[in-house]
């Protein structure tokens, strides 16, 4: 979760600056100050990823959290694919953990989210999919040991809650975006 408070801290420090920035050359200058030298002087809107500030403005109530928990769920899908295990990086059996125990996160927020009302029961119903196919792992089986069917309906039904978070107005950060990218996906 640690991604998610960073990213949380980082449009909270660009919306601060922003606002300063606006309100000082608002306030500034007085009658001396040409007004067209003042307008041209705004164009931060160029430096920061509108994604990332809306994103952070529009998240709320349980449907964010949800959200944020299937972005994890997909960065780790990413890393995975990108051949984290390969890498030495992580185990199959962490990897695996750690995804049942996101999935498991999900349904919980997902759940939360729909009886909030900010999210569509779509989510919850892909949520629980995800989790029905990881349930047919046996405890000693791996991720890649699932069927080609079974990775292609966990595929489709996460593919499924990103578009319940698109809905929600939660669009993919631009950090899954370059992590699907650099995985291959």
């Amino acid at each position: 979760m640690s991604t998610i408070t960073a990213r949380r801290s980082l449009a909270l420090i660009a919306a601060a600056a922003l606002s300063a920035t606006v309100l000082t050359s608002c306030s500034s200058g007085g009658s001396e100050a040409e007004p067209t030298a003042t307008t041209t002087e705004i164009v931060i809107e160029d430096t920061l990823p509108t994604e990332t500030a809306t994103e952070e403005i529009v998240a709320t109530g349980a449907a964010a959290m949800a959200c944020e928990v299937y972005f994890e769920i997909d960065l780790l899908n990413s890393a995975y694919a990108g051949g984290v295990v390969k890498q030495g990086d992580m185990t199959e059996k962490q990897v695996k953990d750690e995804l049942l125990a996101l999935v498991d996160e999900l349904n919980v927020q997902a759940a939360a989210a729909v009886d909030d009302g900010t999210a569509d029961p779509k989510m919850l119903a892909n949520a629980k999919r995800m989790e029905k196919i990881l349930g047919k792992l046996k405890k000693k089986e791996d991720l890649k040991e699932l069927s080609k069917p079974e990775q292609k309906r966990f595929a489709t039904a996460s593919l499924r809650v990103q578009n319940s978070c698109d809905r929600a107005g939660i669009p993919l950060p631009a950090e899954n975006v370059t992590a699907r990218t650099a995985a291959g996906l």
